[in-house]
């Protein structure tokens, strides 16, 4: 089996906030940014995702399942639940998170083998990760006859310059186009960038709040003690990866501008 490097950025999100969830979360208009209603907005998604499942469906599989909070909630829903996820730390946390109660591959969706046939496969915010053709393909291969694929993720605005911005997702009109190639319809959708774009500003106060200051102290402590390290790190790291880091920062406003954060869900064609 191949070797999967952990999400570093996505490791450091989960110490930080000790979420069950890596996904965004759903906002009531006016809510305050604070930690705790991060952790709340993040059930409400869950939440607000289940309401899109088919009544005929009964196992599903989780694909990209982070560390645990969605598969949980889908086994206490009554669903027969397997999760998948490339990453090794999100495998460790979700076994803790889930207490081995919930089977778990380590593996990339596209490499995932089975011989089992799924009701519906769902992708929260792990879509964006995989190539387009191949995402359809695998999910025709592990879904049932007249099976569903539940997709909530955010997609490029297309016809848009987005160069500006290090924001992933496939182009919306491609990925919808590929879905209708590959004999998936939509049932139902619904455009939910307003409630989850807060969760950019969050991020933001997150990054000053936490982050810049976790760095200056790592920093301080290499002056302290390796101070010859300290000064090569610095030398080689410093512009390079706070360009990086601001790049990254996306506020809400922004990315209403270039994303559209959808949920989609599609039925396989016999």
């Amino acid at each position: 089996m191949a070797r999967y490097k952990p999400d570093l950025l996505l490791k450091y999100y989960n110490e930080v906030t000790k979420s069950r969830h890596l996904h965004f979360g759903y906002w009531e208009k006016g809510e305050e940014l604070s930690l705790k209603n991060l952790l709340i907005a993040q059930e409400r998604y869950i939440d607000h995702l289940l309401l899109f499942i088919p009544e005929d469906v009964k196992t599903v599989l989780d694909v990209g399942c982070g560390v645990g909070g969605n598969a949980i909630k889908l086994k206490e829903k009554g669903y027969e639940v397997m999760s998948l996820s490339p990453d090794p730390y999100q495998e460790k946390v979700f076994r803790e998170n889930t207490g081995g109660e919930i089977p778990f591959f380590l593996s990339r969706f596209e490499d995932f083998k089975t011989d089992r046939k799924f009701d519906l496969v769902l992708m929260a915010e792990s879509s964006q990760y995989i190539d387009g053709i191949l995402l359809f393909k695998k999910s025709r291969e592990v879904l049932r006859d007249r099976g569903y694929l539940l997709v909530c993720d955010f997609f490029k605005i297309d016809d848009i310059d987005d160069s500006g911005i290090a924001v992933s997702g496939h182009l919306h009109k491609g990925f919808l186009k590929q879905a209708e190639s590959d004999g998936f319809i939509i049932i139902k959708s619904e455009d939910i960038t307003d409630r989850i774009s807060p969760t950019l500003d969050f991020m933001i106060s997150l990054y000053y709040d936490y982050l810049i200051p976790s760095f200056k102290i790592v920093a301080y402590a290499l002056e302290l003690y390796i101070p010859f390290f300290y000064k090569i790190t610095r030398l080689l790291l410093r512009k390079p990866l706070k360009k990086l880091l601001d790049r990254s920062l996306v506020n809400a406003r922004t990315f209403s501008k270039y994303r559209r954060y959808m949920i989609y869900l599609f039925q396989k064609n016999a």
